[in-house]
């Protein structure tokens, strides 16, 4: 017996119906077992990164330790439990491409130790250059190795040494500040500056409270 026309459509319905929700069944469970593991995996690597960001010698894990102001993230730098410099983590979506997020090494006092880049889809040759901190390789450097440290960026390394204290227009020059940008990546050169000054004011208007909750480390619970 043959089904009617409709009758198929029916049917042809319910079986894309079903394979469906399967598909979607099966990318739910995906989803929840590779989750856990995604997540050590970014911790692994914002680690990685805030050893690069020019703290003194530390031993501890800063992403354990946290708070929250303003939509930015800090993390405390410890060595043998002394606090020895903060962390801070920001993000914004004003980048050419949409979302640029970073890591901030700040000292105490709140003076900027180096900035990094951690996540941004910029333009290659243009905006991404604004973000990279990347060993280039040119005919008078063809044969030394690549420095230790941190490779130099311009726009990344003129944040510095700076810190938020009503002096500074957290700006690029085109727009009244004080900051250089690139020329041909002016919308990340600009969503850069004004991000890292958000991490820089945010800590300066919260600064005692930050260092009010990191003194306050929890003790070691005994049995």
């Amino acid at each position: 017996m043959k089904l009617k026309e409709s009758e198929n459509f029916v049917v042809l319905g319910l079986f894309l119906g079903a394979v469906g929700l399967l598909s979607a069944l099966v990318l739910a469970l995906v989803s929840d077992l590779t989750a856990p593991e995604i997540e050590k995996a970014e911790l692994r690597s914002k680690s990685a990164a805030l050893k690069q960001l020019k703290f003194p010698e530390f031993d501890n894990d800063p992403t354990v330790e946290k708070h929250i102001f303003d939509g930015v993230t800090f993390m405390a730098v410890r060595r043998g439990g002394k606090l020895v410099g903060i962390a801070a983590e920001a993000e914004t979506d004003s980048g050419y491409a949409g979302k640029i997020k970073e890591l901030v090494g700040f000292k105490t006092d709140g003076t900027i130790l180096a900035v990094l880049i951690t996540e941004e889809k910029e333009t290659p040759g243009l905006g991404k250059n604004v973000c990279e901190r990347k060993f280039k390789k040119t005919i008078f450097n063809f044969l030394k190795p690549a420095p230790k440290g941190l490779p130099a960026n311009e726009i990344l390394d003129q944040f510095s040494d700076k810190k938020a204290d009503g002096k500074i227009d957290w700006r690029v020059k085109k727009d009244g500040g004080d900051f250089t940008f690139r020329t041909g990546a002016t919308v990340t050169s600009r969503a850069v500056t004004e991000m890292t000054g958000k991490a820089a004011k945010t800590f300066a208007k919260h600064r005692e409270e930050i260092l009010a909750k990191f003194a306050e480390k929890a003790p070691e619970v005994t049995k």
